[in-house]
């Protein structure tokens, strides 16, 4: 995985171990009566095999023709969450957790996030139950936040329910006026499922012990606010090569004044599939098509969008550059005329036509956003994965940061914004511009860059060949063609704890551009790409640049030539008179 995040990122600390580092973070979440339950099933008599099996049939959900398949392994859901007491066992992790969300709760109070949740995962009421609860908590850590709710798989129901069977058409429905009454239904029932779980209150022991008001006064009302209305502004798709597409409109633009002032009296805003037009009809929009033009108007720091694996695994990483987001929708995409009309997409920002923007309240009050008409028809036709599509167009449209989370997992929502790593998929454009391989071009610049700290005993002193021979190993940034920065990161293979080991070295940013953040992308960009190579441990030798890395999640690890956290071939090149200090730090690792 290249980089991880730049907020996202330094001051996060995981397991060595990787097969069980995400599984850690989950437990930090995990509610105490989880523990409790699992300590007295070990207890408890098991059934035979003939009782387990009879016992699983009786308790599955009989099979819907519009559930999503969830191929793979999936994360255990709980059926409904209930707070007991914290087994004192367990405090160490829980205040463990929270220092290390500590900084992130921080950063994103009063940041603006669109979170898109199709219609699968509405489906599914465990899950949005869970996830509901999560929602809720962000709300109350500070977050503004605007959630767009899908219904694909309900609309396609009540159409059946009808008598007559979806209609679709290069990836988009043909809402015809009975297919309008079903979406409209629909979405209703989607947001009072929404409106209801968020109403909930927190439990009467809870409020009791820590949550009275200045005046003494018990406080049980729902635990936030919602607030829904006619923000989506919409036209009719028409006819489409051919398919007249009816009551199935595009998204223009989203309200942003209006959504901001609910956002800023403390409001949870709902959107749903439904815009409207300047004719005064209600259209039949794409869930992703929305929430993506929500973040584009409101300008929002993140979309993240909930998604069920209901076709082929991407195997995405913990991180992905635009660039190579986009590079894997090329791959996606049939050779041929089609994969043209893509890449002509990617240059002109994932949008069709033109107008004047719309984001205020009527239509006097524009803004000049761009409003652009989001317009997928061509990637929905080559079968591109939505959730990619719209997370690379808001990227591509000056939101920095897109998050692809999967919604079976329990807390995955807030393991992706409140640990280092995260549990989902970030794509962002913003802090790795300008990071590359070095290539022979650099190795003047490369020299320029360390000599002065090799000349006041910062860093070892490197021959031209010896520098040139680790070439292969370096990474630079670059602005405008002139080399800000560089490192090397070499691979040291296992160590006595058999963690796959690389080393960080010749670390340097030109003294002109230090404090600007340079520093921290380079890291991040070199921390993500060990990981996604599978490396679990990051360590360096410094003797004078302890600080910096330490504020990064570094720990001291004692005198490197003593330290066993070096593979043995490393440590005895380790100059003892030297006395270089190892530091250490753990990585998560993301394969596929």
């Amino acid at each position: 995985m290249p980089p991880s995040r730049l907020f996202e990122a330094g001051l996060r600390s995981s397991s060595c171990c990787p097969t069980s580092c995400l599984t850690q973070r989950a437990a930090w979440l995990a509610p105490p009566h989880r523990w409790l339950q699992a300590r007295a099933r070990r207890q408890r008599p098991q059934p035979c095999a003939a009782e387990q099996a009879a016992a699983a049939a009786a308790a599955a959900p009989a099979p819907s023709a519009s559930a999503a398949s969830l191929p793979g392994p999936v994360p255990r859901v709980l059926r409904e969450r209930d707070y007991g007491a914290l087994d004192k066992s367990q405090f160490s992790l829980f205040v463990q957790f929270f220092r290390q969300a500590s900084p992130y709760i921080e950063g994103h109070r009063g940041r603006t996030f669109v979170l898109a949740i199709p219609g699968e995962v509405i489906e599914q009421k465990d899950i949005l139950h869970s996830l509901l609860e999560d929602v809720a908590l962000l709300h109350g850590l500070g977050v503004k936040l605007v959630i767009v709710i899908g219904a694909r798989p309900q609309i396609n129901r009540a159409v059946r329910e009808r008598g007559a069977e979806p209609q679709y058409a290069h990836g988009y429905r043909v809402t015809d006026p009975a297919s309008l009454q079903a979406a409209i239904q629909a979405a209703g029932h989607a947001r009072m499922e929404i409106e209801s779980r968020l109403s909930k209150g927190p439990a009467v022991t809870m409020v009791r012990r820590h949550a009275r008001g200045g005046d003494g006064s018990q406080h049980y009302g729902p635990a936030l606010q919602t607030v829904s209305g006619n923000y989506v502004a919409a036209k009719r798709k028409g006819v489409v090569g051919g398919v007249d597409y009816q009551l199935t409109g595009m998204v223009r633009f989203v309200q942003s004044d209006a959504v901001r002032r609910q956002l800023n009296s403390g409001c949870v805003v709902l959107l749903s599939n439904l815009g409207f037009s300047a004719a005064g009809e209600v259209l039949n929009c794409d869930i992703y098509t929305v929430a993506a033009r929500a973040a584009i108007d409101l300008k929002a720091d993140k979309l993240i969008v909930m998604t069920t694996p209901d076709s082929q695994p991407l195997h995405l990483p913990l991180w992905l550059p635009l660039s190579d987001a986009e590079a894997m929708l090329r791959r996606m995409a049939p050779e041929g005329e089609h994969a043209g009309l893509l890449d002509d997409d990617l240059q002109r920002g994932y949008a069709s036509g033109s107008e004047s923007s719309g984001g205020g309240s009527g239509a006097a009050a524009r803004q000049g956003s761009s409003d652009i008409d989001m317009d997928f028809d061509r990637w929905y036709d080559l079968g591109l994965p939505a959730p990619l599509l719209a997370a690379c167009a808001v990227c591509r449209s000056g939101v920095k940061r897109a998050h692809l989370v999967d919604a079976r997992m329990d807390g995955g929502l807030l393991l992706e914004l409140y640990s280092r790593d995260g549990v989902g998929c970030m794509i962002s454009t913003d802090f790795y511009e300008g990071i590359r391989r070095a290539g022979l071009q650099d190795l003047s610049s490369i020299q320029e860059l360390l000599r002065p700290l090799e000349e006041r005993g910062v860093l070892v002193k490197r021959s031209e060949e010896q520098l040139l021979s680790e070439l292969p190993f370096f990474t630079v940034l670059e602005r405008e063609s002139k080399v800000l920065g560089c490192a090397a990161m070499k691979p040291l293979g296992c160590n006595e704890e058999g963690a796959e080991v690389a080393e960080l070295a010749a670390f340097c940013v030109h003294p002109a551009y230090r404090g600007g953040g340079k520093g921290d992308s380079l890291l991040e960009y070199l921390e993500a790409d060990a990981a996604q190579q599978g490396i679990q441990r990051l360590v360096l030798l410094t003797t004078r640049t302890a600080d910096w890395f330490e504020q990064r999640g570094f720990r001291h690890a004692g005198a490197a030539h003593l330290s066993a956290l070096l593979p043995e071939a490393r440590r005895q090149r380790v100059d003892p008179y030297r006395n270089s200090q190892l530091f250490s730090k753990a990585l998560a690792t993301k394969k596929g």
